[in-house]
């Protein structure tokens, strides 16, 4: 880790980090907390258990589409601690009101609400490293924030199952409603500089600023690029995924145990992405970090087309390609959004993140039913090969349009994150990026 990314923590950014663990660590737990309830407590139908975490997904769309505009308007502080607050708050309904004839709409009506409050922070979270940080300690700070959400990850799972098991349902909710409301709390706290005033009028058009940030987004040539790249590896990657679990249950005859234990190794990897993207790994150039963050995620998956020979072996490929995939994902993810956060205007970063997240996300569920379309109609092993030379095909396109667009992106980067270092001298190594 370089001394210069070390001290991003400090001060407000330290004190942003800190809320950022509490609510993070309170909401990935929250959200697998639940579904674990619906099925021990509650006994729902798998269709019930599936709508509760389809939940987690399409509140990004809702939320991105109405109030997209809003955090360019709306003090932050306020938006923190009303989404945090509100989490702890909806947590502790089901252990008041979970144990009647309606205890399942209870849950559904929880879920609901966490889920948008859940995209709402985070969405508004986008906006904060720009006011905290100069920008050329933009990627070491996304790199701390990918390094909470990473580790989150690979957690949470945990953390809900030990929960459950030791406490019950209803301690288990209180601990997580308690992490909730320390993070609202301590959002009240924070102090950011004074946003430039929307003109006479405009306040109350935050549809309109949602839909002016879709429009600067998709304007841009640089972000174009990157967002339209995530729209389409989602949607590509969520297929892959949703394929792989039929494969490794019926074709490699894995226990949903192992299946799960080889996505996990995934969040593994991008526990390590998020180490080396904040550390000295921050400092390699953006475009380099784009094209080989973007190539491991996206070449990896191969070892799930080539995976052939016993189970163990099948499940150290398996446990292979996510772990690359993770890391390479972690890499690419840091220094896009910091890419972004540096290209859009300071007046504008709540409506274009909004965006940012609308054409990201929203093509994951689109992804994981056509993959369960293709693995019935092709069969398995056809549709996993189609889906793996998509995501190739699409990184290549990816790579060359990143290539040609090097000097533009270059130009407009501090010069920690600007430079190649291929071109560098011995003598000017020291001070470029690696």
């Amino acid at each position: 880790m370089s001394g210069g990314a070390g001290r991003v923590l400090t001060g407000r950014f330290l004190r942003f980090w800190l809320i950022q663990i509490c609510a993070q660590v309170g909401a990935k737990v929250a959200l697998l907390f639940l579904p674990m309830l619906a099925i021990s407590g509650y006994a729902v139908s798998p269709a019930v258990l599936g709508f509760l975490n389809a939940l987690q997904y399409f509140p990004v769309l809702a939320v991105a589409l109405l109030f997209g505009g809003a955090f360019d308007r709306w003090d932050r502080r306020t938006c923190f601690a009303a989404a945090y607050l509100g989490n702890s708050a909806a947590l502790l309904l089901v252990p008041l009101y979970g144990d009647g004839a309606h205890r399942v709409l209870v849950l559904v009506g929880v879920c609901t609400v966490m889920g948008c409050l859940v995209a709402f922070a985070d969405m508004c979270a986008q906006t904060v490293p720009p006011d905290l940080v100069p920008p050329e300690r933009l990627v070491a700070a996304n790199g701390r924030l990918e390094f909470v959400y990473s580790m989150c990850l690979v957690g949470a799972p945990g953390a809900a199952g030990l929960l459950y098991d030791r406490f019950g349902s209803g301690p288990g909710l209180g601990v997580i409603s308690a992490l909730c409301l320390v993070a609202g709390l301590l959002s009240l706290t924070l102090r950011f500089p004074r946003r430039p005033v929307p003109k006479t009028g405009e306040k109350s058009r935050v549809w309109a600023a949602t839909l002016s940030g879709m429009g600067f987004l998709l304007r841009h040539p640089i972000l174009r690029v990157t967002t339209v790249q995530a729209g389409l590896f989602n949607f590509l990657e969520q297929a892959v995924l949703t394929i792989y679990l039929l494969l490794a249950v019926r074709i490699w005859g894995l226990s949903p145990g192992s299946v799960g234990m080889t996505i996990t190794v995934g969040g593994v990897g991008t526990v390590l992405g998020a180490v080396v993207a904040g550390g000295r790994g921050g400092r390699m150039s953006t475009v380099r970090a784009l094209v080989a963050g973007m190539g491991l995620a996206s070449l990896t998956p191969m070892l799930l087309v080539f995976a052939t020979g016993p189970r163990l072996v099948l499940m150290t490929m398996a446990s292979a390609a996510f772990l690359i995939y993770g890391f390479g994902m972690t890499l690419y993810n840091v220094h896009a959004v910091s890419l972004r956060q540096i290209l859009t205007p300071p007046d504008r970063l709540g409506s274009v993140s909004a965006a940012y997240r609308f054409f990201a996300f929203g093509p994951i569920g689109l992804g994981a039913l056509l993959g369960g379309w293709a693995g019935g109609f092709l069969g398995l092993r056809a549709s996993m090969t189609t889906f793996v030379a998509l995501l190739a095909v699409s990184f290549a396109v990816f790579a060359v349009t990143v290539l040609r667009l090097r000097a533009e992106i270059a130009g407009v980067l501090p010069n920690e994150y600007a430079a190649d270092p291929a071109g560098t001298t011995d003598e000017a190594a020291d001070s470029a990026p690696v």
